[in-house]
C-alpha cells in the first residue's frame, strides 16, 4: 500500500465527535465531489469518490449527521471514473444543503464560510476536501502533499484552513482545475499531524530523518559507512522513542535533563552524541548523552509511568 493510500485510510477513521466538525468534513468532501444533476429524469445528488475508502466515510458521517438510511442511497460500484452515491430524496437533500450551507453554482456546490468558522471545523473540512481530491507523493522520492480544488472558492477555503495553523499553501494550474500544493517537508508534517493523522506524520518523520542522514553521509565521503548507518538507525530510534513520550503523555513528564535533551535531539536529528553535548546547558559528555537517551527509551517503553 502507499504512503498516500495509508493516509487515506488513517484518515477516513478520523471523525471528530461534534457535530459542527462533522458537517465541515462532509461539507469538504461534497464540494469537492458532489454535483446537482437530473439523473433519469429526476433531481439528483451525485456524489463522486475515486477510493472505495471514502465512500464508506461519506456514507457514515451521512447518518452521523442526517440519520440517512441506506434507502435513500443509491451506491453506484467503483468503475474507471470512481464509485457514485445518488441520493434522490428531495427533503433530504434539502436538508443537506441548509446544514452543510450548500450553494448550487452552475455545475458545482460551494459550501459558505460559516461551517468553517471554528479552528477545529477548518481543519475538518481540509481532512474532508484531502479524502475528496487529496494525495501525497511517495516522501522517500518526493516531498509533495496535494488537493486538487478546481475553482477560487475551495481554493481559499483551503488556503485559509492551512493558514489557520501557519502551513502556507501555493496554487497552480493544472489541466483546467486548479491545486494547492504544499512542498515543504515542515508544512506537510505539520498538516499531516493536523489532520489527526499521527502514524503516517510518524513515517513521514522518519523517513525525512533517514534522508536528512543519507546526505550527510554522501557529504562525508571519508566515513565509515557502517558506523554511520548504525548511527542513523540509532537517531531513529531515539526521535521514535521521544515521539512517543510526546503523544502519549508529553515531553513536560519528563525530567527537566531529560527533556531539555529531547528536545535538542527532535531539533537536530542529524548530529552525534558529542555533538548534542555540546548543545545542552551545561554541556554533557557523550556517555552522559548516551545515558540520557538510554533512560529516555526505557520510559518510552512504559510511558504511563510517568504520569
Amino acid at each position: 500500500m502507499s504512503f498516500s493510500s495509508e493516509l487515506r485510510t488513517e484518515l477516513c477513521d478520523r471523525i471528530d465527535r461534534s457535530a459542527h466538525c462533522r458537517i465541515a468534513m462532509l461539507a469538504g468532501i461534497i464540494t469537492l465531489d458532489g454535483k446537482m444533476k437530473l439523473q433519469d429524469g429526476r433531481r439528483c445528488l451525485s456524489i463522486r469518490m475515486e477510493k472505495d475508502e471514502v465512500v464508506e466515510t461519506t456514507k457514515r458521517l451521512l447518518r452521523m449527521v442526517f440519520q440517512v438510511e441506506e434507502k435513500d442511497l443509491e451506491i453506484v460500484p467503483r468503475t474507471q471514473e470512481g464509485a457514485r452515491i445518488r441520493i434522490y430524496n428531495t427533503d433530504l437533500i434539502d436538508r443537506m444543503f441548509r446544514t452543510l450551507k450548500l450553494t448550487e453554482l452552475e455545475d458545482r456546490l460551494d459550501v459558505d464560510d460559516v461551517v468553517m468558522a471554528r479552528g477545529c471545523c477548518m481543519v475538518a473540512f481540509l481532512r474532508g476536501s484531502f479524502l475528496a481530491a487529496g494525495s501525497v507523493s511517495n516522501p522517500e522520492s518526493q516531498y509533495q502533499l496535494e488537493i486538487v480544488t478546481g475553482r477560487d472558492t475551495v481554493t481559499r477555503q483551503v488556503l485559509q484552513a492551512l493558514e489557520g495553523f501557519g502551513v502556507t499553501g501555493r496554487v497552480t494550474e493544472r489541466k483546467y482545475s486548479q491545486v494547492v500544493y504544499i512542498k515543504d517537508a515542515d508544512g506537510i508534517s505539520d498538516t499531516l499531524g493536523q489532520m489527526g493523522a499521527s502514524n503516517a506524520m510518524m513515517e513521514f518523520e522518519n523517513i525525512r530523518i533517514l534522508k536528512g542522514i543519507r546526505n550527510n553521509i554522501n557529504r562525508e565521503v571519508n566515513c565509515d559507512t557502517a558506523n554511520i548507518t548504525k548511527t542513523a538507525n540509532a537517531a531513529i530510534k531515539q526521535i521514535e522513542d521521544i515521539r512517543r513520550i510526546e503523544a502519549t503523555v508529553g515531553l513536560h513528564s519528563l525530567p527537566a535533563g531529560l527533556q531539555e535533551l529531547a528536545r535538542v535531539r527532535l531539533e537536530n536529528p542529524d548530529l552525534s552524541l558529542k555533538e548534542l553535548g555540546q548543545l545542552l546547558d551545561p554541556p554533557l559528555g557523550k556517555s552522559g548523552v548516551n545515558h540520557r537517551l538510554r533512560k529516555i527509551s526505557e520510559l518510552a517503553a512504559d510511558p504511563e509511568s510517568l504520569r
